[in-house]
């Protein structure tokens, strides 16, 4: 008997069989259970998203069926179905997988295909409120995005010593953003080495989160040298198209998107959602795991 996950898989290699130009969104963690040799098969556009742990531990000879594939790696953190698309198509758009103009169907569940949804990204107001293209191009490695967006998403879910806390990271850009900051505090940065710095080793999450608790943002050149904490953002920028209520951390963020080529991170002290910025407009919010 045919499961619902592979109903619902084959329903959608269906409705993009008759039109191509519809992509597949699919988490590997809800299909690797199914039988999916036909799915491999399709002449499709297919868009595969593994999460970091399945990469680094997963049998690769299982894998290798998707190398031919686009895939994207998001961080080793619990999701809700909303979140999981949420950061999928935000990392998808932000490495050219996908652009706003991309038509897709998502699958998503919890471990196991439960939903399917169909996305015009242009269209889209409830899972991103951005109507721009997302494109990194040199600024920024999309492996050190998404090593501060997992920081910032544990941050929000776990605070530190049992307290909430709130964080603000800038990414790339960092000879453009210099105008626009001051050093708050002693930069505990400063005098180590270029190599010994950067947030894509793993030694220093910990280090990273530790200094959550101090005032002002993290700067972070694109190639995920930590440049600086402490620091705070002097630029103001146009508020109208945000949403109400954000706080001085997220106008700050917008600020200095909107005077760089930066993207920005914050993590919210009082809600722990996780909001990120592009080109001093927010890009998506993705809330608190309960």
């Amino acid at each position: 008997m045919t499961s619902i996950s592979e109903q619902i898989l084959n329903n959608a290699l269906n409705i993009i069989e008759s039109d191509k130009s519809i992509n597949l969104l699919v988490y590997y963690s809800d299909i690797k259970k199914l039988d999916i040799d036909d799915f491999i098969k399709k002449d499709i556009k297919k868009i595969i998203v593994f999460k970091r742990a399945e990469i680094e531990e997963e049998n690769h000879d299982k894998l290798e069926n998707f190398n031919n594939m686009p895939s994207i790696i998001v961080p080793n953190i619990i999701f809700t179905r909303t979140n999981k698309l949420k950061v999928a198509i935000v990392m998808a758009l932000a490495v050219n997988i996908l652009s706003k103009d991309s038509k897709l169907i998502a699958l998503t569940g919890l471990n196991n295909i439960d939903s399917m949804i169909y996305l015009e990204i242009e269209k889209e107001k409830e899972l991103l409120l951005f109507r721009e293209n997302i494109d990194f191009g040199e600024i920024i490695r999309p492996e050190v995005f998404e090593k501060v967006l997992r920081i910032a998403l544990e941050l929000a879910n776990q605070g530190r010593e049992g307290k909430s806390v709130g964080a603000l990271f800038v990414l790339g850009d960092i000879e453009n953003i210099k105008p626009y900051i001051k050093q708050m505090i002693f930069n505990p940065f400063k005098g180590y080495d270029q190599k010994e710095r950067n947030i894509m080793l793993a030694n220093l999450d910990d280090t990273v989160k530790e200094y959550s608790v101090l005032d002002g943002a993290f700067l972070i050149s694109g190639d995920g040298t930590l440049e600086s904490a402490g620091v705070h953002i002097a630029a103001s920028a146009d508020t109208a198209d945000l949403p109400k209520g954000l706080g001085s951390r997220h106008m700050a963020a917008a600020a200095i998107t909107s005077v760089s080529n930066a993207m920005s991170i914050v993590v919210s002290e009082s809600t722990g959602d996780v909001s990120v910025f592009k080109n001093g407009k927010l890009v998506t919010q993705i809330e608190k795991a309960i």
